[in-house]
């Protein structure tokens, strides 16, 4: 499935980086990559994006089918 993830305080490149390799390390697909907004394909459950993202000290405002 895609969603569509919205968060707060993603204010870099590395920043970007470190979420996109959180993303990858739980099997999600990233489509797109932008700051603060980007897409994934996933299978599993999206409390495991929203906790992989908030362990990074990212907060997660929305996360949305796309």
């Amino acid at each position: 499935m895609k969603y569509r993830i919205r968060t707060s305080g993603m204010g870099c490149p590395h920043c970007i980086a470190r979420v996109r390799k959180a993303m990858e390390e739980l099997g999600a697909s990233v489509d797109s990559m932008e700051l603060n907004d980007f897409t994934v394909f996933y299978e599993g459950d999206t409390a495991a994006i929203k906790k992989s993202i908030m362990d990074l000290g990212f907060e997660v405002l929305s996360i949305e089918a796309a």
